[in-house]
């Protein structure tokens, strides 16, 4: 066994009485019984008046605050678990270390199968967020439904209301990209470091890069 698995199983072990608070929290205790919820010690929670659903029920299918990212030190960053709405996981997710997940309590977080975000990023979810399966989203990501602050015209009426976000399945998302409200990105796109994301997207098999995004490649996978 290499040094990396000893060091996970550690990091495992270390964060059984969270991960078991966690399951019998969020879940019926059929489902919570199987373990099927897995944090790290370094995850901050917040917040667990929400609910969890799930679609396949494994020991450990759900993993938050772990990975490999060597610029992260998991000595000094850790990861939040804010839960007042629903997460709804659709298979195996894994959430990196020092990643934090918001989901207020009218948010509706859903998140394909095969999921994977990395080390330093953040989902916040206050009205709806789907993930299409087999998606990425690099470290250092920000994917967000609102603005926090609502803006009011002479009016008195909200003119930024919350709005849902859209991500296909297969989709890369590159380091520090942000996703913003009403963004719908089509199956199979690659998002490219450092964009910027606030609007809907037709065009499958397309790189989107740039502040805003724009597509720049058509007819690419990964």
């Amino acid at each position: 066994m290499n040094t990396d698995k000893i060091t996970n199983i550690l990091h495992y072990m270390a964060g059984l009485h969270k991960s078991i608070y966690v399951n019998f929290r969020v879940l019926p205790f059929k489902d919570a019984i199987k373990l099927p919820i897995i944090v790290s010690r370094k995850t901050k929670l917040s917040s667990l008046s929400g609910r969890v659903i799930l679609d396949k029920n494994k020991t450990g299918i759900i993993r938050i605050g772990f990975g490999n990212v060597r610029l992260v030190d998991f000595a000094y960053e850790r990861s939040i678990l804010h839960l007042e709405g629903t997460i709804h996981f659709r298979g195996k997710c894994k959430i990196g270390k020092a990643s934090k997940i918001e989901v207020g309590a009218c948010g509706y977080l859903d998140i394909g199968e095969n999921f994977t975000i990395s080390a330093k990023s953040k989902i916040i979810c206050h009205k709806s967020i789907k993930i299409g399966k087999d998606s990425t989203f690099a470290w250092d990501s920000l994917i967000m439904d609102t603005d926090y602050h609502d803006i009011y015209n002479d009016n008195e009426e909200c003119i930024n209301a919350d709005k849902e976000i859209l991500i296909g399945e297969k989709v890369w998302i590159g380091t520090r990209s942000t996703i913003l409200k009403g963004s719908v990105i089509p199956d199979h796109s690659i998002v490219a470091a450092n964009s910027l994301v606030a609007k809907m997207y037709d065009d499958e098999y397309c790189i989107l890069a740039g502040n805003p995004a724009k597509i720049v490649k058509k007819n690419v996978s990964w």
